[in-house]
């Protein structure tokens, strides 16, 4: 397979996977941009955190995820507190109508992937799933190697 081939499979696959994810809240159905999903699934899978933590944990500015948590709490997602390890900071937790929603947008998701792969034999199953790691694992280390490199690091 040719590299231009594996390039179009990908930038398939990523616009397919950054289509805006649609979750059922209190008032209804709402529409998240694929970056406030993933913060709200980091907030339920490892909250409550400091938005400097998400921040790292997103591999995005403060900015950026300051954005996304004020999207969040509009909905009605997530809430903030003061942190009790330090007053002058917050900490951001996924309310109950928030991990509600994400849980049951979690398990269509599963549901779609279950379909995708349904035809597939067991062991294909598994290797796709070992070489998909191995390649993101690979091009972090990859991507990581040529940022040291273009900062003279």
């Amino acid at each position: 397979m040719a590299t231009t081939e594996l390039d179009l499979q990908l930038a398939l696959m990523a616009r397919r996977l950054s289509k805006p994810v649609r979750l059922h809240g209190p008032s209804g159905f709402t529409v998240l941009d694929r970056p406030a999903y993933q913060a709200l699934w980091r907030i339920v899978d490892e909250g409550p955190l400091r938005p400097t933590t998400l921040a790292g944990l997103l591999e995005v500015d403060l900015s950026v995820v300051s954005r996304q948590v004020r999207a969040l709490e509009d909905v009605g997602f997530v809430q903030r507190q003061t942190d009790p390890a330090d007053a002058r900071a917050s900490l951001v937790s996924a309310t109950d109508s928030g991990r509600q929603a994400f849980e049951r947008t979690r398990q269509q998701r599963t549901e779609v992937l279950n379909e995708v792969l349904a035809g597939w034999p067991e062991d294909e199953r598994a290797t796709f799933v070992a070489l998909l790691a191995r390649f993101n694992d690979q091009l972090e280390a990859s991507i990581a190697r040529r940022q040291a490199e273009s900062s003279g690091g």
